[in-house]
């Protein structure tokens, strides 16, 4: 064989390194805009609608985390712009103008004031209402299935729970006849509210006393009002107001060895006799769930309005023994919490 004639097998070697170099500059060139496409992907900007500043005990704000599972990070894909009704002169409508202004691609209204001045801002930001009261009863939605135009969220089934919250509280207090249910005057939620209470009344033996009260300063007057009607226990019905005050309102319950009724569980951490309601973390993954979806694409008039599934008795027992109270013992064993 000549010296200068290539091996047989040469050739071969020679293609097939030419189809590894060719796949691997292939690769490559796939690569390359893959990660550019990545460093450069849109990032979603949230606004987070409050009625007032939000506290410590931001429950909404635990979205984050729920976000965060689903592949919006902060500081990476994820810019949040946090706004409040009432550091603006203009309030809730300033406010939700504003986010609108800054072009944020959705709106997490939370609690229905929130989310009702949010629908009606002009254009067409989605809409996610954190927890809303009577959704449908207040007018934010025709029907929860199918809500249409640019809103969905989540609905925390409260006036509905009302029932059962009282019919868990004769349990404690079986001599409660008269019910006080404390409101805040402006919330509209509080109409549901009532007609639920009222309809449950008779068969539950228990007549109610509405007290509505617009801020802290009506408390003074309002509990003075009740000593003279000496309720049995007090009903404390959430809007952001009287969850913001829970605080100034518990004390002055306890001081009138009032049994205390509430909605959700931090009430209860902070005093509250007894609670039931909806789970603030199921809220946050179906409002992570639903913000999620709207942003890679699905119109939110076409996602339900969510209701919970799980639901949480907390009992403080500190709170019993102040007001002598027994807590049976398959009570305890039912709580979800128990404040001791």
């Amino acid at each position: 064989m000549p010296l200068n004639h290539p091996h047989p097998d040469a050739s071969t070697h020679a293609w097939r390194w030419a189809r590894h170099l060719a796949g691997l500059l292939i690769a490559c060139a796939v690569a390359v805009p893959a990660l550019g496409a990545e460093a450069g992907a849109r990032v979603l900007t949230l606004g987070m609608l409050y009625p007032t500043e939000p506290g410590p005990r931001d429950h909404a704000g635990q979205i984050r985390a729920d976000l965060a599972r689903l592949g919006w990070t902060e500081g990476r894909n994820l810019r949040i712009v946090v706004v409040d009704g009432q550091s603006r002169a203009g309030g809730l409508t300033q406010a939700a103008a504003e986010l609108v202004a800054q072009k944020v691609d959705v709106i997490l209204g939370v609690t229905s004031p929130a989310a009702h001045a949010a629908k009606l801002a002009k254009g067409d930001v989605p809409v996610v209402v954190w927890a809303a009261h009577a959704a449908v009863e207040t007018g934010l939605v025709s029907n929860l299935r199918r809500p249409g135009g640019k809103l969905t969220g989540t609905e925390s089934q409260a006036p509905e729970l009302d029932a059962k919250r009282i019919e868990l509280l004769k349990q404690i207090v079986p001599g409660l006849r008269t019910l006080a249910v404390l409101h805040d005057a402006h919330d509209e939620g509080t109409v549901p509210h009532l007609a639920a209470i009222r309809a449950a009344g008779p068969r539950l033996g228990v007549g109610d006393l509405p007290v509505a009260i617009r801020g802290p300063d009506d408390l003074g007057p309002a509990f003075d009002a009740l000593a003279r009607r000496k309720p049995d226990g007090l009903l404390t019905l959430t809007s952001w107001m009287t969850g913001g005050i829970w605080p100034l309102i518990q004390p002055q319950a306890l001081a009138r060895r009032l049994p205390t009724l509430c909605e959700f569980r931090f009430m209860a951490e902070l005093g509250c006799l007894l609670a039931y309601g909806p789970s603030f973390d199921e809220i946050n993954e179906r409002c992570a769930a639903q913000i999620d979806k709207i942003a890679r694409g699905t119109p939110p008039g076409e996602l339900p309005i969510e209701q919970p599934t799980r639901f949480e008795l907390t009992i403080n027992l500190k709170t019993a023994k102040v007001l002598g109270i027994r807590v049976p013992q398959e009570m305890l064993l039912r709580a979800h919490a128990v404040i001791e």
